[in-house]
């Protein structure tokens, strides 16, 4: 099955916003083994949409459009999609209902115009919306799918997980295994040279690359008409590539570096402070965004200033004036100040330059030093990043957790798929 997915939004067009919609569909379809052939965007008007759908029909085995479906007057997609189907707009009562006991749920008056929210093409089979007003709708066309969804990324998402997806696979009528592997410190083309070309032992299966500043998430798409098939390929193709690159496999799925981070330190009873500057704050962010995390977290300095590294940390101010603010000295300073301030077992030091300027000959932009203090030891590490002023604290952040990750599990400082 090609699938044809066309978003729907002037915003878009304009550049002001990103189309994450399409990027999730397109993931979870790839999940789902169905192929996205085509990618359109149209504008908020009727026959812009319309265009975009008849279109879509020519070529497409099936039709996935998001965007258009609210109560306002740019919302046209229901007219347009009447019009090329040829389905009159019909009230349906129970969506009107369902739309105005959410209102009164969450305590809101709801305009008049809520009402075209409840107008559907004639035959649309209703996809619940479980977090939001606006269903989505199944309409099938000279037995081509067409499935309308709504622009709000996360009403699109949770329709597309628990309605969409499950529907294209059925109707593909095919079994599907996945599996993602999340590997750290490695270039993708490391990872591609180690792994090589599948053989044929992994007839069905599709292996794709997926780099970020996070790492080069591994993800095997295993499909086939027999479910026994499919989960014996699924396992093998698992054990053949985690055999391959284990030594950078931090976790599986969709599982974060600080999830794993956070399980290692409840499993030791060990608790964390950790001291910022370039990353300004970004390190424990990211702990903290896990739930449950004041277990291990117990508080973060973001000393942006030289005073601040003195007064909060205890820094040495001989060490500032001779080898600077960013230099591995310094590093460990913090780290063993914010252990010590802190009266944790775990301490954490990151300083360096994240840019665009503030770089030098001797100290360019991207220069991170990041230092761990732990029952185990102490830890230092230099590292040179490059990239925008975002990328590199993202990335200084997200090599921070990995080498805490990989210093209290005893591993290597550095990642090596040998």
């Amino acid at each position: 099955m090609q699938v044809e997915i066309v978003t729907i939004g002037n915003e878009i067009l304009s550049g002001r916003t990103l189309d994450t919609n399409f990027a999730t569909l397109a993931r979870l379809l790839e999940e789902a083994s169905v192929k996205v052939a085509w990618h359109s965007t149209v504008g908020d008007s009727q026959e812009r949409i319309a265009e975009g759908l008849t279109r879509a029909l020519d070529r497409a085995d099936a039709v996935v459009m998001t965007g258009g479906l609210g109560p306002t007057p740019d919302d046209v997609t229901r007219k347009a999609v009447s019009t090329v189907l040829g389905r009159p707009l019909q009230l349906d009562e129970g969506v009107l209902e369902s739309i105005r006991e959410r209102g009164r749920r969450m305590g809101r008056r709801l305009p008049a115009t809520i009402e075209t929210m409840a107008l559907l093409p004639r035959g649309a089979e209703v996809w619940p919306n479980s977090v939001g007003s606006a269903p989505g709708l199944l309409l099938l066309h000279r037995d081509k799918p067409v499935m309308l969804l709504p622009g709000v990324p996360s009403e699109m998402t949770a329709l597309a997980e628990e309605h969409l997806v499950p529907y294209l696979r059925e109707r593909t009528g095919r079994a599907i295994e996945t599996f993602t592997l999340r590997t750290y410190g490695v270039f993708e083309s490391q990872l591609h040279e180690r792994i090589g070309a599948l053989d044929d032992a992994w007839q069905g299966a599709s292996l794709a690359y997926l780099p970020s500043s996070f790492g080069v998430d591994l993800r095997v798409t295993v499909s086939g008409a027999n479910p026994a098939v499919v989960r014996e390929t699924s396992l093998r193709a698992y054990n053949e590539l985690f055999a391959k690159v284990n030594g950078v496999v931090y976790a599986e799925g969709a599982t974060g570096m600080e999830e794993v981070l956070g399980a290692i330190l409840l499993d030791k009873g060990w608790r964390i402070a950790a001291a910022e500057s370039c990353t300004g704050g970004l390190f424990v962010k990211r702990l903290t965004d896990v739930p449950g995390s004041s277990r291990y977290v117990e508080r973060g300095f973001v000393t942006y200033s030289n005073a601040a590294k003195l007064e909060l940390l205890g820094v040495d101010e001989g060490t500032l004036k001779a080898q600077g603010a960013v230099s591995a000295a310094v590093a460990e300073q913090m780290a063993g100040g914010a252990r010590g301030r802190a009266g944790v077992e775990v301490g954490v030091g990151i300083t360096g330059i994240a840019g665009p300027d503030g770089g030098s000959e001797n100290k360019p932009v991207g220069l991170v030093f990041v230092a761990l203090a732990s029952p185990l030891g102490e830890v230092v590490r230099v590292l040179h990043l490059h990239g925008s002023r975002a990328t590199v604290r993202e990335r200084a952040a997200q090599t921070a957790l990995d080498l805490l990750r990989r210093h209290l599990l005893g591993l290597p400082v550095d990642a090596s798929l040998d």
